[in-house]
């Protein structure tokens, strides 16, 4: 559910753009990411933008406990918005991300990766739920796995029953989530769809004003310096490294070499 401040925002943003006027039909924007990865971040800079209508992970207008409501229902809500971008934050599904771009004409999509020694480290400070539970749900194939389990590969979930069959830390289970979730942007083929934007944490956070401005190009929305006032990389190496599984983490170095060697023309999506 999402807080008083961010209902009262969403309805004063609603109302100044009916005011306003249509511009035209509403263009969806996905943020999809790991999470702990600066998908937060990101989504405030577009909630600063005037024309936008944001919908976090919270919000029951078009998540249920995390997931996308149908895509139906998406698709109507944008249709129905009078701003001119209508941007979603949906984590959890980034593992079906070409399914939800699909089903929503005219949408763009953002993924965002971060180091993921920092991302281990803030999700071991923040999350209830345990790693190595979110892990064994899998293993077990259990319903409570829900978006968790879903598209998962056979390899996989061999991976998986390996390295818990070791006997791994919190800290390596949290990596190993990295890393299969990562995976989806390359099995899922966005890494090769022009209306796919790659972002990283670090650069983003090095180097605001530009990151953002080409992302606000990307989507079609007019940009302004007020948009990146709350980014900040302060959380970068903050908190110290546990030792990891050396398997894992050679998974996850290969994962980023292979994010680092990845290239997203901005002006792609233009020709698209």
């Amino acid at each position: 559910m999402i807080t008083k401040r961010e209902r009262l925002e969403k309805a004063c943003k609603h109302l100044r753009n009916l005011a306003v006027g249509r511009r035209g039909n509403a263009i969806p924007v996905l943020i999809f990411g790991e999470q702990r990865s600066g998908t937060n971040m990101l989504l405030d800079c577009f909630r600063l933008s005037p024309r936008t209508a944001i919908y976090n992970e919270t919000d029951e207008d078009a998540f249920v406990d995390y997931e996308l409501r149908d895509l139906g229902v998406i698709a109507d809500l944008v249709r129905r918005s009078p701003a001119s971008h209508v941007v979603l934050k949906p984590t959890a599904d980034g593992n079906r991300a070409s399914e939800v771009l699909d089903a929503l004409p005219g949408s763009r999509g953002v993924w965002i990766y971060r180091r993921y020694q920092d991302a281990v480290t803030s999700a071991l400070a923040l999350f209830r739920e345990t790693s190595l539970e979110y892990l064994q749900k899998i293993a077990a194939g259990a319903p409570n796995a829900r978006w968790r389990a879903l598209n998962l590969s056979a390899d996989d979930i061999a991976l998986v029953d390996d390295y818990l069959a070791r006997g791994i830390s919190e800290a390596s289970a949290r990596a190993l989530i990295w890393y299969i979730r990562n995976g989806f942007f390359f099995r899922l083929g966005l890494d090769r769809r022009a209306d796919v934007m790659l972002i990283n944490y670090e650069e983003l956070v090095r180097n605001p004003t530009a990151v953002v401005a080409r992302a606000f190009d990307f989507v079609g929305l007019a940009f302004e310096q007020r948009y990146v006032t709350r980014v900040f990389g302060s959380s970068v190496g903050r908190r110290p490294m546990p030792d990891l599984d050396p398997g894992i983490s050679t998974l996850c170095d290969t994962m980023m070499e292979r994010f680092a060697r990845q290239e997203r023309p901005p002006e792609a999506a233009r020709s698209s």
